[in-house]
């Protein structure tokens, strides 16, 4: 199922989210973020929360990665518009969810859906762009 996943590309990608993760609910939105959430959160555990928000992202790069590849988007626009339809597809509307039956503040769903837009987006990119072994080859045929 996994066959043709650039795995380097898909690291790549991940780091980049996770220094974007850092930037987004750091320094460029923390105070909205912790306003919008109503509290401060707990952050006693986080390096298990920082190692399973890893685990997270990989799932979810790999499984866009998979997408990008079934569907065939082989240049960056394509594969930045399926990364982007994925986005709306699946996690924006699962991020609504929260906000229409759990109580999330329409700001907090600004913030954290945002955030996951720019990441798919960044995510996209880098899956086209990073070209190593079989993909650099494949790309430059």
């Amino acid at each position: 199922m996994l066959k043709g996943v650039n795995w380097i590309a898909v690291i790549i990608a991940v780091v980049l989210l996770e220094g974007l993760g850092m930037l987004w609910y750091g320094p460029l939105f923390r105070n909205a973020w912790v306003a919008a959430m109503g509290h401060t959160p707990d952050m006693s555990n986080q390096n298990m929360l920082m190692a399973i928000g890893v685990v997270n992202t990989l799932v979810c790069v790999t499984g866009l990665a998979w997408l990008i590849n079934r569907v065939g988007a082989a240049t960056l626009g394509a594969a930045v518009m399926t990364a982007v339809a994925a986005w709306f597809f699946f996690s924006l509307t699962t991020q609504s969810l929260e906000y229409l039956y759990m109580g999330m503040s329409l700001q907090l769903l600004e913030i954290n859906a945002g955030y996951l837009l720019v990441s798919f987006v960044i995510a996209g990119a880098a899956l086209n762009l990073v070209k190593f072994g079989a993909s650099a080859q494949a790309a430059a045929a």
